[in-house]
């Protein structure tokens, strides 16, 4: 029952504490509420560990003085977790821009407990309550069937009203029980932040059964303005050539990537919708293709 469950929440946050408020407010706010919340400051912030100090649901803030990224955040955090709530169910990985409805934690312990599953992911919504992304599912056709629905929620939950098994997702809110965390292992920290939470999730769902759960839908609100130094003009162009690398290592790396390669050849191609069909692109798209392929992941 959702009642005896411990829930831990891990968050890996960057110079965000308005974000980190709003969303420990949401948490606080819940039906079946966590035990507490481990953060990762990936900083080091001041503003940071004051939001941790003040929030109303307990929090316990891991420091490692540098920024250890998505995936090391989190692994940081899981330790933490395990260390300090040894008595602990499940783990909620969480964004630090997600924002929670009051009974949704609650909704996905029961989907949890009703299908068995190990993992469970919610739709994700914008603010403006649009659909924003679906976890994938195992099932390929269905797969197909929610790229051609778009954005629409209600189209997309009336494909699969009572949820469906999931192969991978993306890494805003995902609940997981302690023994499929610790069958899986905790997320990498040698993949450069894009991708990172994919290659997790589908560890996850091969270590015990992973649920897409339709009736639960987050919030996923990211900031229009960062506190973090403007990035280069060639950010982009860098972040989406990672996002290839990890892709292509995921599939060679991956226990069980399912249909994931079927999505290389889209990304290249909107790859170079973006930046052009020229030949140092072409040439850096094989570069990264392969350098994933031969198990390097991408860090730049």
């Amino acid at each position: 029952m959702p009642t005896a469950s411990k829930v831990v929440a891990l968050v890996a946050t960057r110079f965000r504490s308005d974000l980190l408020a709003r969303l420990l407010d949401s948490l606080h706010r819940q039906t079946v509420r966590p035990v507490a919340a481990v953060i990762c400051d990936n900083g080091p912030d001041p503003a940071t560990a004051k939001t941790a100090q003040n929030s109303k649901l307990p929090c316990a803030l891991v420091s490692p003085g540098r920024n250890l990224g998505f995936g090391g955040g989190l692994a940081a955090g899981g330790q933490t977790a395990f260390e300090k709530f040894p008595a602990l169910t499940h783990l909620l990985v969480v964004d630090d821009d997600a924002i929670l409805a009051p009974g949704d934690l609650e909704f996905l312990l029961v989907s949890a407990s009703k299908h068995s599953a190990g993992t469970v992911a919610p739709f994700l919504v914008d603010g403006s309550g649009k659909l924003q992304e679906v976890p994938e599912p195992v099932s390929w056709p269905l797969a197909r069937a929610f790229r051609s629905v778009g954005k629409n929620l209600e189209k997309a939950r009336a494909l699969a009203p009572g949820g469906y098994p999931m192969a991978w997702c993306i890494g805003p809110c995902l609940l997981v029980d302690r023994s499929t965390w610790l069958r899986a292992g905790p997320p990498r920290a040698d993949m450069l932040a894009f991708g990172d939470d994919v290659e997790f999730s589908l560890r996850l769902s091969a270590a015990s059964p992973a649920w897409a759960e339709p009736s639960v839908t987050v919030t996923h609100d990211p900031p229009s303005t960062s506190r973090l130094p403007p990035t280069p003009d060639d950010a982009h162009y860098k972040k989406f050539v990672i996002l290839l690398q990890n892709l292509a290592f995921t599939c060679a790396v991956s226990p069980r990537p399912r249909h994931l390669p079927l999505y290389l050849p889209g990304n290249a191609k909107r790859f170079f919708q973006t930046f052009g069909l020229t030949s140092a692109n072409l040439r850096e798209v094989v570069r990264r293709y392969l350098r994933g392929f031969f198990g390097i992941p991408g860090s730049g």
